[in-house]
């Protein structure tokens, strides 16, 4: 599988494409999305942002790598003004108060949130049931698990729906349901990655990690 950020990217770069058309074309994917991927969609930021990256792109200047490419952020990690929920009961009304440094570095790299995703509740589960969302369904089969606890991210990845997603990864929570939907999933050594604003699941083991359809993107 060919580089789908670098594609984007190019498209982007090549003016084949806007950012704002990019953004809603996923974001009407996510809102027609049977899969019950969606825990809340970023609409009203996303495509503010779209709006300053086709700015910056007919100025003539140049742009990221990552600037301008939709992403997905499994819903147990803070973006400030948004809907945290971990997929609970307890947390369905709590907006974060600030950014998850992850989360922060891809926005300073220009990517764009588009969905925080459906994960099982607070990383509790290996299948993306244990969610008052309902059970994210597999995106090659839905009557199959979709896996988890990162679930949702990897069927937005599988589906098209985002480019890139990032999970949270304890004891297999991104590498298994990216397997169960055959995309990309990494587990990054524990601690090269800050897990400041990572609702905590074990925070001796949790990892953030990316999901993607190519192991490039990955990278």
């Amino acid at each position: 599988m060919e580089s789908q950020i670098k594609k984007a990217h190019q498209q982007l770069m090549f003016k084949k494409i806007s950012c704002t058309g990019l953004v809603q074309e996923k974001l009407a994917l996510l809102r027609q999305n049977t899969h019950n991927t969606v825990n809340s969609l970023l609409e009203e930021t996303a495509l503010a942002l779209a709006k300053k990256v086709d700015t910056k792109i007919e100025s003539g200047e140049e742009i990221g790598l990552l600037e301008g490419i939709p992403f997905g952020i499994k819903d147990v990690y803070m973006l400030q003004g948004t809907y945290t929920t971990a997929s609970s009961d307890l947390l369905k009304k709590y907006k974060a108060s600030y950014t998850a440094s992850a989360i922060q570095k891809l926005l300073d790299a220009g990517a764009i949130p588009l969905v925080k995703e459906n994960c099982d509740s607070f990383g509790h589960g290996s299948s993306s049931e244990n969610t008052i969302f309902g059970a994210v369904k597999n995106a090659i089969n839905p009557a199959l698990a979709a896996g988890g606890s990162s679930g949702g991210s990897a069927v937005n990845v599988a589906k098209e729906y985002t480019v890139f997603s990032i999970g949270g990864d304890t004891g297999g929570s991104i590498r298994q349901p990216a397997g169960y939907n055959k995309v990309f999933g990494l587990k990054p050594t524990y601690g090269r990655i800050s897990r400041y604003g990572l609702l905590a699941y074990a925070s001796s083991t949790d990892c953030v990690g990316p999901i993607a359809k190519s192991i490039e993107d990955v990278e």
